[in-house]
């Protein structure tokens, strides 16, 4: 029998329309396949096709969630599936849970113990140890000027000024490659006063910096507000918010489109209509923000979100909206899908939800950096 080989082009096409896991096992295949997954443009062409899934924790176990619009009749369906995730350091406290997403890796604190890593995909898992037990997380990323990413992770230690015997946080930047610690400036006393108050939780990761939802006293209004790991500062004023807020009255949350992109849901107190805003370009930390506004909804199916402060996220396809929302009264969780005219309401019936959800953009195809690699790996 005559062997056909296809020219190399096309097995990248076709390697590139595959799902995580079944391209860790053809590693072993050949060399050539197993350069190609460690390949940087390959793993972008990859992502780029890969479709956003809600992962969340429920006390016992951990699911994925992959939404499928349906099309030609038929209706949008969801797929749900058990991920491993016994995490290192058990029992899981979860009154004290903190959950981070960068590149398709999750990270999630343990007080006093230190930070686990996460591949979902791989079932790859390692531990962060900090020697110094009182830092606390905050968020993750990477200095994206260099030519290799190397993880870090912003957190605070906790202060007391002994003059006037306030406390106040003194913030840092933890280097996972070199397990050192850099202190620096910050125009927050507190980490409550910055961290994400309208979404409580930890701030989104895109193109290696941090970005979350803030309150600015200088000018009495909220801002979109980012720390920058390639320059080492705060931005407290990275660009305005596209829509009319009244502060802890109307619902934001933000997420990440298309990839390189910050988009902003509103949900408006006195009427429940949602806007959904996203910048029209990549996001750059120097460059001027511009916002557009795509989508509004005036449903009254859709959830009041304004009590909410965990279990609510969402992203955005073809001008469709697909948001995972937990109520914080029942613990039932939902997936709702609006587009147009079309609304759709799917029930998740997998227990209480005890934790948000976490959108993972990019499946991460290769194994934990080695900053993370411990024996606790699975």
């Amino acid at each position: 029998m005559t062997t056909v080989k296809l020219p190399w082009d096309m097995e990248v096409e076709i390697l590139s329309w595959l799902p995580p896991r079944s391209l860790v096992g053809f590693r072993a295949v050949c060399k050539k396949w197993n350069s190609l997954l460690n390949d940087k443009s390959f793993l972008n062409q990859h992502s780029s096709r890969s479709r956003p899934q809600f992962i969340f924790l429920t006390k016992l176990k951990t699911y994925s969630i992959d939404v499928d619009l349906g099309g030609a009749g038929v209706g949008p369906t969801i797929k749900m599936c058990e991920v491993a995730s016994d995490f290192p350091c058990q029992p899981m406290d979860w009154e004290n849970i903190n959950v981070a997403s960068c590149d398709g890796l999750l990270f999630r604190e343990f007080l006093r113990k230190g930070v686990a890593v996460w591949n979902p995909w791989l079932k790859h898992m390692g531990l962060i140890e900090f020697k110094e037990k009182d830092f606390y997380f905050g968020g993750v990323g990477y200095d994206s000027k260099r030519p290799e990413k190397g993880y870090q992770i912003l957190g605070y230690f906790c202060r007391v000024d002994d003059t006037c015997k306030k406390g106040y946080d003194e913030f840092a930047v933890y280097e996972c490659a070199s397990k050192t610690f850099k202190f620096i400036d910050s125009p927050f006393r507190k980490w409550s006063l910055w961290s994400a108050i309208t979404e409580a939780a930890a701030p989104l990761s895109l193109e290696g910096n941090l970005f979350w939802i803030g309150y600015c006293d200088e000018i009495r209004e909220s801002t979109i507000q980012s720390f920058s790991f390639s320059r080492g500062i705060f931005i407290k004023k990275f660009c305005m918010l596209p829509c009319e807020k009244v502060f802890y009255v109307n619902k934001l949350v933000l997420a990440i489109y298309k990839g390189d992109r910050l988009s902003l849901l509103n949900q408006r107190y006195a009427t429940g209509k949602i806007e959904i805003w996203v910048t029209k370009d990549k996001i750059d930390d120097r460059a001027q923000v511009v916002w557009v506004n795509l989508m509004n909804f005036s449903t009254t199916n859709l959830p009041r979100l304004k009590d909410e402060y965990y279990g609510v996220r969402y992203f955005i396809i073809d001008k469709t909206i697909i948001m995972c929302y937990e109520n914080s009264q029942t613990g039932a969780a939902c997936i709702y899908i609006v587009s147009g005219d079309m609304f759709k309401k799917i029930p998740i019936d997998y227990g209480n939800v005890l934790e948000c959800y976490y959108r993972v953009y990019f499946p991460n195809l290769i194994r934990l950096p080695l900053e993370f690699r411990r024996s606790l790996e699975i």
